[in-house]
């Protein structure tokens, strides 16, 4: 809400450069650029949707100064500090003209309406109602303090988003942009916008948001309770993460309603024969789309630690979540054929929640089903040998776990093999024992394309981002955006 001329004048500047990027982004729109078309349109829609805002903010103050709009009576807490800041602009008084009414220095005004009456006590906001004729129910009094930026990360990273990851995932480009313009002023205005956005993001009121009391996640339960794996000991930073990834994955579900859902096999010969028929090889694209095409949404994100991978079933309809920060287009395709395995588990179930922990812990070693749905991938990628391939890298390394790197190139070739799917196998096999040669194999791993990109890409031409809320969306759009991103750091 614009509260002075000063502002004013900024507010048209900023409308001023959001029309000049429109302008520029379209006139740039056919020049080459790493940004997906779709993406691009989606941040467009987003500056103009921001664009729209100021303008409505300019025409409010315009409305008002002229006296065109009034205020006599607040019904609501959500509505009492501009209603009170409205009230001024409507009888035509600046803040140092209010200020001298109220026997205040024009500097103790500003504070107040900067931070919308937050830091106010409930006898100075019904003096101020008093002088600006507005009636005021006292049982609306009850005010929360501090709405700056530096309380709206503080307030985050208790429930474990760092403001690096606030700045980066939850907050577009051009709030972020407003948010670092050093005017105190502006930045409180800014917190409490980027506080709304998060706020209906998770399910939390801006007062809540600055508030005192702890925050919860409303959907928690949902993204954590039927996980396998460690959720249990998960800290908060950890718990934040999931809640975030569990509402990206709902946003992808609702913009790919269209998806028309088939059987997937649950034999690795059928799968595998499933994709050879259709695409002619066997690669983490055409099983990429093999799985789209059966009506499996899939969402890449390359964030480090956590958790590496989940499906969700809600109501009947599966979606899987690949984590990967690797290049390797094998380490991907064996995680999509991984939780491949697990949703075409207990088809007529209505509901599943799967999150992996990393492939050489204790609970993927140690799970029956995590060892079956590794065993169906390496049996997906190796034609149904896995077993036999593996056998053959340990007779000609002689044994010996030093000399297998060497190995498994000279078996790949002589059996026709991929060398890279090979490599995950066996780093599998002998997770089991114990022995953890992720690093080896990924040593032995093609690493010509951008596994995270095809999938990304892939996704973008399947959703529907006009299905997807604009809370949501921008939050899809920053993560399909930003390549990697440390929740933790």
């Amino acid at each position: 809400m614009i509260k002075n001329e000063r502002q004013y004048r900024i507010t048209r500047a900023e409308a001023e450069k959001f029309t000049q990027a429109l302008r520029h982004a379209s006139e740039q729109r056919t020049a080459k650029s790493e940004i997906h078309p779709l993406l691009r349109k989606a941040q467009e829609d987003a500056i103009r949707s921001q664009l729209d805002d100021l303008r409505a903010e300019l025409a409010e103050y315009e409305a008002l100064i002229s006296g065109k709009i009034s205020v006599a009576q607040v019904e609501s807490l959500d509505d009492l500090p501009r209603a009170l800041i409205r009230a001024r602009i409507a009888k035509g008084l600046s803040q140092k003209e209010l200020a001298e009414r109220l026997d205040l220095k024009e500097q103790q005004v500003q504070r107040y309406e900067a931070t919308e009456y937050a830091s106010a006590s409930l006898t100075r906001i019904l003096e101020i109602a008093h002088c600006l004729g507005v009636g005021v129910r006292p049982n609306l009094l009850s005010r929360n303090k501090g709405t700056s930026v530096k309380r709206l990360l503080s307030r985050m990273k208790e429930v474990g988003f760092q403001a690096d990851f606030v700045l980066k995932r939850l907050l577009p480009s051009w709030v972020v942009a407003r948010l670092e313009v050093h005017d105190a002023d502006q930045e409180d205005r800014v917190a409490l916008e980027a506080a709304g956005r998060i706020g209906r993001m998770f399910g939390w009121t801006v007062e809540e948001i600055f508030g005192a009391a702890p925050l919860r996640f409303e959907r928690s339960a949902l993204a954590t309770a039927r996980f396998k794996g460690p959720s249990a000991r998960f800290e908060k930073r950890e718990s934040a993460y999931v809640v975030y990834v569990h509402l990206l994955a709902m946003s992808v579900l609702q913009g790919s309603r269209g998806l028309h859902m088939r059987e997937i096999p649950t034999s690795s010969a059928e799968f595998r024969e499933s994709v050879l028929s259709e695409y002619g090889a066997m690669s983490f694209e055409s099983a990429l789309n093999h799985v789209w095409d059966v009506g499996v949404p899939v969402l890449p994100l390359n964030d480090p630690a956590v958790f590496h991978g989940a499906c969700w079933r809600v109501e009947g309809r599966n979606i899987i979540v690949l984590k990967q920060r690797t290049l390797s287009a094998s380490r991907w395709l064996f995680d999509l054929l991984h939780e491949v395995w697990h949703v075409a588990q207990n088809p007529k179930e209505r509901e599943l929640s799967v999150l992996e922990s990393d492939v050489s812990s204790n609970e993927r070693r140690d799970s029956v089903e995590e060892r079956e749905a590794s065993q169906f991938a390496g049996d997906v990628l190796l034609g149904g040998r896995a077993e036999e391939l593996a056998e053959l890298c340990v007779e000609d390394a002689k044994g010996q776990l030093e000399w297998l790197k060497a190995a498994i190139p000279r078996v790949a070739s002589r059996e026709g093999v991929s060398i890279d799917c090979l490599a995950n196998y066996m780093a599998f096999r002998l997770s089991l024992q114990g022995e953890n040669w992720w690093g080896a194999a990924n040593n032995l791993q093609d690493l010509s394309v951008n596994p995270w990109r095809v999938a990304r890409d892939r996704l973008l031409t399947k959703i529907d981002l006009g299905r997807i809320n604009e809370a949501e969306q921008t939050l899809l759009v920053q993560a399909m955006i930003v390549e990697d991103c440390d929740p933790n750091a």
